[in-house]
């Protein structure tokens, strides 16, 4: 009997030790913040004109080059992510060249260039740290080897900003 009685007991203590387990409460705190909302040019398109270009002076590299005006605002927490934001003109290229813009004339394009003279190529993103927005610049080229005809030429892209 007395065997019994120590393995009762045994038990017993056993089940005493998990009721007397130390307890704490976790808590879990935080913010869920929405990216900043950030806006260019106001909502208003941006419009950069070339006025008249003599055709044998056009380059692709500094004749004709205009600077492209936007603005770039945001609203909201900006911590988050350091004012880390990117940027990129999206549109169509040309059967030549490489990374440019299309235009209404088969044999004219327009390159993208970055402040420093590098290239901005269509479609890429390049980052930048909000409030100090890139300056772009729009810079005609033609088709190697081509004439150009004398008139008219327009193209369209989309200036896009987003944050990282």
């Amino acid at each position: 009997m007395t065997v019994t009685s120590a393995l009762t007991l045994s038990g017993v203590l056993l089940v005493s030790q998990v009721g007397w387990a130390a307890t704490a409460t976790v808590t879990v705190k935080g913010a869920v913040v929405a990216k900043p909302k950030c806006e260019i040019n106001g909502g208003q398109d941006i419009f950069v004109s070339f006025n008249e270009l003599i055709t044998t002076k056009i380059d692709g590299e500094k004749y004709g080059k205009r600077l492209i005006p936007y603005e770039v605002s945001c609203s909201g927490n900006m911590s988050g992510n350091a004012g880390l934001l990117k940027v990129s003109l999206q549109g169509l290229s040309p059967d030549f060249g490489d990374g440019l813009l299309h235009t209404n004339n088969n044999d004219l394009a327009i390159k993208l260039l970055q402040e420093n003279g590098q290239q901005l190529r269509l479609n890429a993103w390049m980052n930048f740290t909000y409030p100090l927005t890139p300056k772009l610049y729009a810079v005609p080229v033609k088709r190697s080897g081509a004439t150009l005809r004398g008139g008219d030429f327009s193209s369209s892209a989309t200036l896009l900003v987003e944050v990282q």
